[in-house]
């Protein structure tokens, strides 16, 4: 809402709800019995100082008509009928107690669970839209987490182009299903990789243990490959034979697949054959051996030949016996030669293979870990980018019912900085408006929003008018905690946006004034005072709306003098219109030492008064004191 819609701000107290919580009640140092007189206390006792710091809340020390006062502000904002939108200003000199209030009065709402969101006048400084936004989006979504994301998705829509809303989304659509196309691209490769980690560890990363290990025997396996037959890079052949044993898992499996050493390389299956050959030769010459008898005798048979040839080798056979254990020992050396080879071959290979069996379990705990986080991006990018999608297509239908062009004139684009900020003020009005509509379940009829600490901001007023101009919307109730001094035009300023000012440095004379509960409605001659008042205040729907306010803001207890009821009206109505004449007319009555009220002034000035002695009855001095005091405490001047 902007500034120039002052009516809407300026709602009256109405009647309130009946029930009515109980006051939170500040505490108030008790008197204390003189302390026994101590010892001279040691010299770093004497050097303490006090913080130059708001009092705790618990410790807050103000007068009983402050404190009175405070209280019946808090049970007004705690209410769920609290008037909106609705501005509170806590006013004070440097020094007077603003943040002590203004922490008193913050926590006490947050204790009986009114939704309060209290930020530093500085974090509003360099983009108040922006910053405004993100306090209450941060502020509320602990509690009210459906309320501030159903904003936050309406925010674009409040007041923007719904054109450029849809170029942007779309923009931002194709943007991020790049980036998901880039990251299922970066998973895939992942996942490429995790499945060719053993040849990544043996070949492409330098350092493992395996790497380690096969330039460590470089040199005395070289000659091994060369001899099984194995041409080109030695390094390269031994990776390869110890990724082809690692895919056999386990030990003895392992040892099963090495057999293939005995027979598979060059050279390890001729051996076999020489030794199948050399054990047949020697078991063809055994036999020869224990069948010499029958052989020779059937060589006899053959007639005087076979006979005589049968006597020369019975003479030159003895040499069966050893030439075959000659032949066997020929066939068990040949084998045990094959299966030397093959185990002087085999046995760095096993060891190569356990020791990559390490370097995958190593990096592959690693690998897992990015793989699960890249499969978690994926999903949520596709979550987001599904949204977007949504999100787009809402964006387009807004924009083709509003007839928004596709190409709109240049002055139309806005940069990045002032989308943001459009976005900002979309979700203020996007929250306002859920809030006022209750559209929401469980959501607030109304949020407290307080700032404080305009004093250390450069440009101090100004940046109260924009925060005043921000928080003018339905739904919310501001808090500052000001100093009269930051308004060059002082109270016309404080009149014009602060709907409720309370002073906290303004005493007067006397015990504290009781005052009426919210629920009691104003009785008849309250009435009738207030419509009395009406013309000394200002002939206008603010200035009427304003003593109203007031006036049910201040009202004193029943059973309180009707004088002093009367007399409030009337100092309050002069505050809000009266001329400086006027008010400088009340100060002299106050001032006069007869006992008796009667201020001189201007016609308007005199008819107040006198309307107001005819309904409330003869104002004393000490009643106009009174009412006088208190009417400063919520004086725009």
């Amino acid at each position: 809402m902007s500034a120039a819609q002052p009516e809407r701000r300026d709602l009256d107290l109405a009647a309130l709800a009946p029930a009515r919580r109980a006051e939170p009640q500040m505490p108030i140092p008790a008197p204390q019995a003189p302390a026994p007189a101590r010892p001279a206390p040691a010299l770093a006792e004497k050097l303490l100082f006090e913080p130059d710091a708001p009092a705790p809340p618990a410790k807050a020390a103000f007068t009983a008509q402050t404190q009175s006062l405070l209280r019946r502000l808090a049970d007004l904002l705690r209410r769920p009928d609290a008037p909106t939108p609705f501005a509170i200003g806590l006013f004070a000199r440097a020094g007077g107690g603003k943040s002590t209030a203004f922490n008193w009065l913050t926590e006490t709402l947050i204790a009986a669970d009114a939704p309060v969101v209290a930020l530093r006048a500085a974090d509003l400084a360099e983009e108040p839209e922006r910053a405004l936004a993100a306090a209450l989006y941060r502020g509320l979504s602990p509690r009210f987490g459906a309320l501030a994301q159903e904003a936050a998705r309406e925010a674009p829509h409040f007041g923007a182009d719904p054109g450029a809303i849809a170029r942007a989304t779309r923009d931002e659509l194709q943007d991020m299903r790049r980036k998901l196309i880039a990251e299922k691209q970066a998973l895939s490769e992942s996942e490429m990789r995790r499945a060719a980690l053993k040849d990544i560890l043996l070949f492409e990363t330098p350092g493992t243990r395996v790497d380690i290990y096969a330039r460590k025997i470089r040199n005395a396996f070289e000659p091994r490959l060369r001899r099984f037959g194995f041409a080109g890079e030695a390094l390269a052949a031994f990776k390869d034979l110890t990724r082809d044993l690692n895919e056999s898992r386990g030990l003895a499996r392992r040892l099963l697949a090495s057999l293939r050493s005995l027979y598979a390389f060059k050279g390890q299956a001729r051996l076999l054959l020489l030794a199948a050959i050399a054990f047949a030769a020697g078991k063809g010459v055994a036999w020869l051996a224990a069948n010499k008898a029958g052989l020779l005798g059937l060589i006899a048979s053959g007639g005087s030949i076979g006979a005589q040839s049968a006597d020369v080798l019975q003479g030159h056979l003895g040499w069966l016996p050893l030439a075959a254990r000659f032949f066997t020992l020929i066939a068990l050396a040949l084998a045990g030669l094959n299966v030397w080879r093959a185990v002087n071959f085999m046995r760095p290979l096993i060891h190569a293979a356990g020791l990559l069996d390490q370097d995958v379990a190593d990096k592959r705990h690693e690998v897992d870990l990015t793989l699960a986080h890249q499969a978690r991006n994926v999903e949520l990018m596709g979550g987001e980018v599904d949204a977007l999608a949504r999100k787009a297509s809402e964006a387009e239908r807004r924009a083709n019912a509003a007839g928004a062009s596709r190409n709109p004139p240049l002055f139309l684009e806005s940069d990045e900085e002032s989308l943001k900020r459009n976005h900002a003020l979309g979700f203020l009005e996007s929250l306002s408006d859920l809030v006022l509509h209750a559209t929401v379940a469980g959501a607030p009829r109304r949020v407290v929003v307080a700032v404080d600490g305009y004093e250390s901001a450069a440009q101090p007023a100004d940046l109260f008018r924009r925060a005043h101009d921000l928080l003018a919307r339905p739904g919310f109730v501001a808090v500052h905690a000001l100093d009269s001094s930051l308004f060059p035009n002082g109270g016309e300023e404080i009149a014009r946006r602060i709907q409720l000012p309370l002073r906290l440095n303004d005493d007067g004379p006397g015990e504290p004034v009781a005052l009426a509960p919210f629920d009691t409605p104003l009785s008849p001659l309250e009435t009738r005072l207030t419509a009395a008042m009406a013309p000394l205040a200002g002939s206008n729907p603010r200035a009427e709306k304003r003593l109203r306010n007031l006036f049910r803001f201040l009202r004193p207890a029943p059973g309180a003098p009707a004088g002093l009821t009367a007399a409030l009206a009337l100092f309050i109505a002069a505050d809000i219109g009266g001329a400086a004449e006027d008010r400088a007319a009340l100060a002299r009555a106050l001032g006069a030492e007869h006992g008796a009220f009667a201020p001189a002034g201007s016609p308007a000035l005199r008819e107040a008064s006198a309307n107001a002695t005819a309904i409330g009855g003869p104002i004393s001095l000490a009643d106009a004191k009174r009412a006088a005091a208190l009417a400063r405490r919520v004086s725009a001047a």
